[in-house]
């Protein structure tokens, strides 16, 4: 009889957990597509400085 009372605690907890952990995996993903946003941008500027120099 306990047990029965606590499964659906049990599963909203992992609910909870699992969910949490997507929106940690996404901000993860999210701050890798940031950086290598930035690092592009920098190559970018860093092309068109040295095209700019040739001319």
């Amino acid at each position: 009889m306990f047990d029965r009372e606590l499964r659906p605690r049990f599963r909203v907890v992992r609910l909870v957990v699992l969910l949490s952990l997507v929106l940690r995996m996404e901000l993860v993903v999210l701050d890798i597509v940031y950086v290598l946003g930035v690092i592009a941008l920098f190559v970018v500027v860093g092309l068109l400085g040295k095209a700019v120099e040739k001319l």
